[in-house]
């Protein structure tokens, strides 16, 4: 009898903290966090052989640039929270890395500033722990290693502003309508801010109740193809000069080669606009970012000790 009431009292016990367990984290939903990481351009400038697109075929190591981020997020349950981020980041295109003839004769490059705000959904398939993970054999308390992953879904506002190098001066490029944009039939000047939806996946370690780190590799889709300044034709390079000043008109054509790129014009008045960007593919960018969390415990949460 004595053995009987001993099991019960272990049974109930163990019950009890599986159910502290599974409500526990109503008592950590609120997280901040703060991350380092690595960024890269996907789109016309620069990039692999062929047309340039926003894949990851175009990616280049070489073009990687720093950013950061910090953010905050609530969870609404074990395996579903929303997000909010604010990232800088650098990006950087550059023509002088590609292979492809057309792309790399063209001789255009790039760089700008980021500035993000987004908003996220995160999903845990094996939810997002409370706890570290403890071992059941061994050591009593001992942590076993063990990352959880994660994929997120969400929308995000970024503001841009490319920049090309002449003569070592960093020159903003929407003012000059390198594209003979409001001149001639051709579109206003574009927006330097467009929408984003980030897609991507992560791994999560949880050190203690409070504290994890994590890694995350992203990808944004954009509604802009100017990120890089760069997307239908070439515009006459003479009437950009006359409107916008003489840099204008050296930023829209910098061809090594001018038979392979720029305005053709014929005898008989007729101009031949080449192809500078490729307007069928919006502008992409993605991060690699690894992350400290932070969690803020509401009252006492429980777990018990094997």
């Amino acid at each position: 009898m004595l053995r009987l009431r001993n099991y019960i009292i272990v049974l109930l016990f163990v019950l009890t903290g599986f159910q502290s367990y599974g409500q526990g984290w109503k008592f950590v939903r609120h997280e901040v966090h703060f991350g380092v990481g690595a960024s890269n351009f996907l789109g016309d400038l620069g990039g692999a052989r062929g047309i340039g697109t926003h894949g990851i075929k175009d990616l280049k190591l070489r073009m990687t640039r720093p950013t950061i981020t910090a953010g905050y997020k609530c969870m609404l349950s074990p395996y579903f929270s929303v997000k909010g981020s604010l990232l800088w980041g650098l990006l950087h295109g550059d023509d002088a890395v590609t292979k492809n003839l057309v792309r790399n004769n063209r001789n255009l490059s790039f760089r700008s500033n980021i500035g993000e705000f987004s908003t996220y959904v995160e999903f845990f398939p094996y939810s997002d722990k409370v706890y570290p993970r403890y071992k059941l054999k061994g050591i009593n308390g001992n942590k076993a290693f063990s990352v959880t992953p994660y994929f997120v879904v969400g929308v995000a506002m970024t503001l841009f502003n490319p920049k090309a190098n002449l003569n070592g001066d960093w020159i903003a490029l929407q003012p000059l309508g390198t594209e003979g944009q409001g001149l001639g039939g051709r579109p206003d000047k574009y927006k330097r801010f467009t929408l984003a939806f980030p897609v991507g996946i992560g791994g999560k370690y949880r050190i203690d109740k409070q504290l994890a780190i994590s890694f995350e590799l992203s990808l944004r889709y954009t509604l802009s193809d100017y990120i890089d300044d760069v997307s239908t034709s070439y515009y006459l390079k003479d009437e950009i000069a006359a409107n916008y000043g003489d840099v204008a008109g050296q930023l829209s054509d910098r061809s090594l080669d001018p038979n392979l790129n720029g305005v053709i014009q014929y005898a008989d008045g007729r101009n031949n606009y080449l192809q500078r960007g490729n307007p069928r593919y919006n502008d992409a960018y993605m991060f690699g970012i690894f992350s400290i969390h932070y969690r803020f415990i509401k009252g006492q949460t429980f777990i018990p000790k094997f």
